[in-house]
């Protein structure tokens, strides 16, 4: 593990930077944190002239604050809890808690001047700042084309209420469609309504083509009443769904939810059920869907990153077998393909208000898949909690992947490629990052930085951070490094290093250029001595003739990776070789002059002769030492028992 170097920070004391928001575009990073909305410049998030920066206070009527207070609230801010930016990239919408009662503002973009009067909302953002909650802002496919939210979120006065819903759509002040949710009283939409299970937790949302997804967790209701295993789940619904005529009025007609497998293949799969967190690339013909998860114990079986691809999960809905159960007391059966009817779960119709109603009873009751969709495991971490993920697209279809861990406050960044078809993946490093507070959101500006928020502020980072690496071969493998030969340096890659001479860059699955950059030392030493090994990389392997070295009295591994040879002799010549993650970092070639007894000739041999003189000399008073020790002792006892005859 290696210390994260920091480019810059930002703070104006401790507001909960909870979200961000940012405009590759515009180099604009926008943060919401309670009573504050900023807009930084990405380059620099200290930078505060004007048109770069830009902050807007909210704050919470006199008469809201002490609503808030008679219901025993402490906090009662107008915390920040989502940030949306309309396709022109003009303007920008925020959902604020506004205490109790959370509103939605309406700013420009580029000065953060607000264009409308807050509007009360709900159903939207939560008051909540502990809430899993999630929501996406679609602009395209509505009915009516009308732009609308879509969220996942739990509601009422005891927010038991959890829904997935669509607010109405509204056409200059005029409701044109209904508002559409899922249905709360009823668990096999979403698995909640018994007080003594875990609610449903909402993680993310996505929106492609004539779809929007989401990402949540849920207590498996598949399983049974007493068996109260928690699933990830991933659930498509229709855009244009506008809900059925009398059954289903005001409720989705093409709610669809199947399990997302994240596990570790085996005899007696280990599975990583609890998703945390969802991160979307778009790939030339796919979307790929990277997703952190946790096993049920993360002491014992840590985290996960896994990817899915939004084809296949399209396949599965469009395609897949449902499960069906007759009462509550009855088991989940497969449903016959033959049962299904015209209008199949999760189709689209230009009109869901026409959908016969006998259809949609069997929609109301088919609404999850039998099978799971599966995903490929890229890194799994025993005593991680990975919280928050980012990607980002380098060259050739070459991912660079961040996960951050909650726990130990570090950051691994690891390589993917080949795809979803046959997923490679490397762990490049991991990193120590510099605040002990945890955090709160993590973004990213595509090939430049990195960026954290917490409780007391917004950090930013450099996403190569090239001076990390000392070896050749952990430089080179880095998408945004490259290895100088002539100096054995690590330094920020360029274009031109490709075809530059004394620079190495390489790919994923070619690091025989390394080779030749591997650091090789010849000693030579004498019989007797002592020898330090350096090797600066950790975790460390050592080899010895292509034997790995256990630790002895005559061999110890030291702290920093190196290795000491004690009283080295003739059985202790040969090729040494220190090795980090797989990658060679040093070799040493040792020679162990074996002449004995003869006069010395050089200085060395004189050296070597004098010191392992002085060492037999100790040895010979250390013995002397003990001797003297021993016979003081006798003495002693011997005149003792004389005095009491």
């Amino acid at each position: 593990m290696v210390f994260c170097f920091l480019d810059n920070v930002f703070s104006q004391g401790n507001l909960s930077y909870r979200k961000m928001l940012l405009d590759p575009k515009s180099a604009s990073l926008y943060v919401g944190a309670n009573g504050n909305l900023f807009k930084l410049w990405a380059y620099n998030i200290n930078e505060t002239i004007d048109g770069l920066y830009a902050r807007v206070e909210l704050s919470v009527s006199d008469r809201v604050n002490e609503e808030c207070r008679q219901m025993g609230h402490i906090e009662c801010v107008n915390g920040i809890r989502l940030l949306f930016l309309t396709e022109d990239r003009q303007t920008l919408l925020v959902c604020s808690s506004n205490a109790i009662k959370p509103q939605l503002h309406e700013f420009d973009a580029k000065a953060l001047q607000q264009r409308t009067f807050p509007e009360n909302v709900i159903g939207i953002c939560s008051p909540d700042p502990h809430m899993n909650t999630t929501a996406i802002y679609v602009e395209w496919g509505n009915p009516g084309n009308i732009p609308s939210f879509y969220s996942g979120i739990r509601t009422g006065l005891s927010l038991d209420n959890h829904l997935i819903y669509r607010p109405p759509l509204m056409l200059d002040n005029k409701e044109i469609y209904s508002s559409v949710r899922t249905i709360y009283t009823d668990s096999k939409w979403l698995n909640g309504i018994n007080f003594l299970i875990e609610k449903p937790q909402f993680v993310a949302s996505l929106s492609s083509g004539n779809y929007v997804y989401f990402f949540f967790r849920e207590v498996a209701l598949e399983h049974g009443n007493y068996d109260r295993v928690i699933y990830s789940r991933v659930a498509r619904l229709c855009k244009m769904d506008v809900g059925g005529k009398i059954v289903l009025r005001q409720v989705w007609t093409s709610f669809v939810k199947a399990r997302l497998n994240c596990s570790i293949p085996s005899q007696f799969p280990f599975y990583f059920d609890h998703i945390q967190s969802v991160y979307s690339v778009e790939d030339s013909s796919d979307t790929l869907i990277y997703a952190t998860l946790t096993a049920s114990d993360i002491l014992f079986g840590g985290s996960a990153v896994c990817i899915f691809s939004l084809n296949a999960i399209n396949q599965l809905f469009d395609q897949g077998v449902f499960m069906e159960i007759s009462t509550s007391s009855s088991s989940w059966t497969i449903t016959a393909p033959e049962d299904i009817p015209v209008y199949r779960p999760g189709s689209c119709s230009p009109n869901s208000a026409d959908i016969p109603d006998g259809d949609l009873h069997f929609a109301k009751s088919h609404l999850l898949m039998a099978d799971a969709v599966s995903g490929a495991t890229l890194l799994a971490l025993p005593n991680e909690l990975f919280t928050h993920i980012v990607v980002d697209v380098v060259g050739d279809s070459i991912y660079v992947v961040f996960v951050y861990s909650h726990h130990s406050r570090t950051l691994h960044k690891f390589i993917h490629w080949n795809g979803i078809t046959e997923p490679r993946s490397k762990l490049l490093i991991t990193y120590s990052l510099s605040t002990p507070l945890p955090a709160f959101s993590i973004t990213i500006l595509p090939g430049e930085f990195l960026y954290f928020s917490d409780e007391q502020m917004v950090s930013q980072y450099s996403l190569a951070q090239c001076k990390s690496y000392t070896t050749c071969a952990k430089c080179a493998i880095d998408p945004y490094c490259s290895w100088n030969s002539a100096r054995s340096l690590c330094y920020k890659r360029n274009t031109d290093h490709s075809s530059a001479i004394g620079w190495v860059s390489v790919g994923p699955e070619d690091n025989n250029k390394c080779a030749a950059s591997i650091k090789r030392i010849s000693m030579k030493a004498y019989q007797g001595d002592a020898l330090h090994l350096i090797c600066d990389s950790l975790p460390t392997l050592w080899k010895f003739n292509d034997e790995i070295i256990q630790s002895s009295t005559q061999k110890v591994f030291t702290m920093a990776g190196g290795m000491v040879l004690f009283n080295v002799s003739s059985l202790d010549n040969g090729v040494y070789e220190c090795s980090s993650n797989d990658d060679v970092v040093v070799l040493y070639d040792i020679e162990i002059d074996e002449t004995e007894c003869a006069q010395p000739t050089t200085l060395a041999q004189f050296q070597s002769t004098y010191r392992e003189w002085c060492r037999k000399f100790s040895n010979y008073k250390l013995s002397i030492d003990r001797w003297q020790r021993w016979y003081d002792r006798n003495v002693c006892a011997l005149y003792e028992s004389k005095r009491y005859r």
